[in-house]
């Protein structure tokens, strides 16, 4: 009888680690969103690209960050993003074809980044940091987000 038992909990204990392994798993897939090509921005001598950079291991935190930064480009500057001046992109930093941009960035954990590029080049960036000072006030982290990208839009 305790042989039973013993063997049960094992195997509960193995389908628990399947599923955790499963889930970590699934969070890998992602690469780079692509730019949608077909959004023709009203000015392609002046782009800003928002970033935000993962890893394969993804915490509630670092979804909640991801998905934050989307919703407020998403109702804050929908025109922008429309017009393609705004480039949204997610990308896992895991990938080898994705490794350099933790160097360019000084990435050392998720991060939303803002590039602003001018005519192909790169101008400037900055990295978000307080994205996880506001993490818990979903209206902070939307300010922060429209202050950020609104200082990088008024220097054209």
């Amino acid at each position: 009888m305790k042989s039973n038992l013993l063997i049960f909990t094992l195997h509960l204990i193995l389908l628990a680690g399947a599923a955790t392994v499963l889930a970590q798993e699934k969070g890998t897939e992602s690469e780079t969103v692509p730019v949608d090509s077909s959004i023709a921005p009203a000015d392609s001598s002046h782009q800003l690209f928002v970033y935000y950079f993962h890893g394969n291991r993804r915490c509630a935190s670092c979804i909640k960050i991801e998905k934050y930064t989307k919703e407020s480009l998403d109702s804050l500057f929908q025109k922008e993003l429309s017009e393609g001046r705004i480039l949204w992109q997610v990308v896992n930093t895991d990938l080898d074809s994705n490794q350099h941009f933790l160097e360019d960035y000084n990435l050392y954990t998720k991060s939303v980044v803002l590039v602003d590029m001018h005519n192909g080049k790169q101008a400037r960036w900055k990295n978000l940091e307080k994205v996880w000072e506001y993490l818990n006030s979903k209206n902070s982290f939307s300010i922060y987000i429209r202050d950020e990208v609104n200082d990088f839009l008024k220097e054209e």
